[in-house]
């Protein structure tokens, strides 16, 4: 099943790299943002602030997100929102007989889009800010191993350290715990490749909803 999401959520997004690739300028990815500019070719900001408020106030992407700020003075735009993720659960890998274990979890990131409006370009931003609630009570150090250029080893050791301590606590064995250790730095990749991909859908679908008019 995940892999169905992400083969699809993939495809999609090299759809819009080649659609977007010329306009394109530059690209940054940063540990929980992704940015990427584009030129203006003479959009006015209160064009491209109307065009984008336009993208998120449709149904299909307003549920999730809430315009905070638009400034055409300041040619800034701030939107909140959250990105909900699928990914495995390692609790399967503890417990693979276990009936009615879910093989699948899904989480709520908090995330800020921003629109940015320099000279000559304009810059879409995708941050993630926090997680807001995870299976065990861990959303910070949980949030802490979210990277997307590459997981953190000192982060990763303290999230195990954390959770090898609280699964002794419930009487998990030590083969067990074991095995949720060595899951936790592909659970990680996995979240973090999710939200990376969001983040670039995102951008690009904006960009779409303000260029192909």
């Amino acid at each position: 099943m995940i892999k169905d999401i992400r083969g699809l959520k993939l495809s999609f997004i090299m759809l819009l790299f080649l659609s977007g690739f010329l306009q394109g300028q530059n690209s940054q990815i940063g540990e929980k943002s992704v940015s990427k500019s584009f030129d203006l070719n003479g959009l006015s900001p209160a064009l491209i602030f109307s065009r984008a408020e336009s993208w998120f106030s449709d149904e299909n992407n307003g549920g999730n997100n809430v315009i905070e700020s638009s400034n055409t003075d300041n040619k800034e735009l701030v939107v909140t929102g959250e990105t909900k993720v699928l990914y495995k659960n390692i609790g399967k890998e503890l417990y693979p007989k276990r009936s009615g274990m879910a093989e699948v979890l899904d989480a709520n990131f908090g995330h800020i889009i921003e629109i940015k409006i320099e000279e000559d370009t304009y810059t879409i931003t995708y941050s993630v800010t926090d997680m807001k609630k995870e299976m065990y009570g861990r959303e910070e150090i949980f949030f802490q191993c979210v990277n997307f250029k590459e997981i953190n080893e000192s982060d990763l050791e303290n999230y195990n350290d954390n959770m090898n301590k609280l699964l002794k606590a419930n009487f998990v064995f030590k083969k067990r715990r074991e095995i949720f250790m060595d899951n936790t730095k592909s659970q990680f990749e996995e979240v973090s490749n999710f939200l990376l991909s969001e983040g670039e859908v995102n951008i690009f679908s904006i960009n779409e909803a303000i260029t192909d008019q």
